[in-house]
């Protein structure tokens, strides 16, 4: 483990003599800077407007990192990875941003005065870190509790409004409501004042013109009286119809088969052969009557 460190506080160095040695020869204003952690790789960039910072992920993220970006100050926490520093001058934290892709976390820090930094994080000894983290906790207690407090505040004045158009919407179904029922009074009295001027208006001869009555009224501005409703005709009584059922008989002729059998009734017994003959013309009569 020793060994491994060292091998890493190494290769530190080197990359920061190679980035100090290619920005003094380099014509282009870019500083290039790469920490290594053990879990992570950390690869810090800046120009003269802004500050990129690129953490290699070693690991699918599953849950949403917890990313604080102030003014000297930023964290970027989704375990095991951890990177916190300290920044030597402010930065511009509402165009700062923290952008997640499946390999890298991608931090741009917008400057808010333009320049090349000469050290763009604080060395800080350990009591002094402990020192700044607790000053860094509480200014983010504070932010959260005014966060929650704008957020409170957003959501009651939403409700307000919902509750003021609620009301609106209410008091103008009750105004056309009121509406409706003035509308439907006036209808009203104009039917019964309509219905008295018929009434009393004077008889006027059945042979006088329409047309002249009309423009008589159009002139002065009256109403037309409605005419009188004409009682219907009475409807005509309903017919009645008599129905009545005689009985009916007919007799089946023997079977062949059954010529020699011995009947256990006498002769006389059988109808004779006029019977169905007179049954049939005894229907036919009532069914005469019956139509009739």
């Amino acid at each position: 483990i020793q060994s491994t460190i060292t091998i890493h506080y190494e290769l530190a160095q080197i990359n920061r003599q190679r980035s100090t040695f290619a920005a003094d020869n380099s014509s282009t204003l870019t500083v290039s800077q790469t920490v290594y952690n053990p879990t992570a790789m950390v690869q810090v960039t800046q120009t003269e407007e802004d500050i990129k910072i690129i953490i290699e992920l070693n690991r699918l993220i599953t849950r949403k990192p917890d990313v604080v970006l102030l003014s000297q100050y930023i964290k970027f926490n989704n375990p095991p990875i951890f990177f916190e520093r300290h920044l030597m001058h402010e930065i511009d934290e509402l165009s700062s941003f923290c952008r997640i892709f499946k390999n890298e976390a991608r931090i741009v820090l917008v400057k808010k005065q333009k320049g090349i930094w000469p050290e763009v994080f604080q060395k800080l000894s350990k009591d002094e870190l402990k020192q700044k983290r607790l000053e860094i906790s509480d200014l983010i207690v504070e932010r959260n509790k005014e966060r929650d407090k704008l957020v409170v505040e957003r959501f009651e004045q939403k409700r307000r409004m919902e509750i003021d158009k609620e009301i609106k919407r209410e008091t103008a179904m009750r105004e056309r409501v009121k509406q409706f029922q003035e509308n439907a009074r006036r209808e009203a009295l104009m039917v019964g004042v309509r219905k008295e001027t018929y009434t009393k208006s004077p008889a006027t001869p059945q042979m006088s013109t329409p047309s002249a009555t009309i423009s008589d009224t159009n002139i002065t501005g009256q109403r037309i009286g409605t005419p009188a409703v004409r009682p219907w005709a009475s409807m005509r009584n309903g017919g009645k119809i008599n129905v009545s059922f005689s009985k009916f008989s007919w007799s089946t002729p023997k079977r062949e088969s059954q010529e020699g059998l011995p009947r256990p009734f006498a002769m006389h017994d059988m109808p004779d052969n006029s019977g169905p003959q007179e049954s049939q013309e005894q229907c036919n009569v009532n069914d005469l009557n019956a139509t009739d």
